[in-house]
């Protein structure tokens, strides 16, 4: 897997420890990702507060090879910031 530019390859255990913290941080459950061509597809349930109580809501989303170097970049701020503190 390459980054958007296509000349740096990507590691897969820190792009899924990226996508796994929008998982968490977005509420999903029930999720499969796909790799695609132009990144990877999050499909699942994603819980949202209702009247009635919590709910599950089919929501799919795809990461594009831009959008993955974005949380990657974030990813990476937030680890030097809790190492600091």
């Amino acid at each position: 897997m390459l980054d958007s530019s296509g000349r740096y390859r990507m590691r897969y255990e820190d792009v899924f420890r990226a996508l796994g913290h929008y998982i968490d941080t977005h509420r999903f459950k029930d999720i499969v990702i796909v790799e695609v061509p132009d990144g990877f597809l999050i499909k699942g349930q994603v819980l949202q507060e209702a009247a009635a109580g919590v709910i599950a809501v089919p929501q799919t989303y795809l990461f594009t090879n831009e959008d993955i170097d974005v949380i990657l970049e974030d990813a990476a701020k937030r680890r030097r910031s809790s190492s600091r503190g």
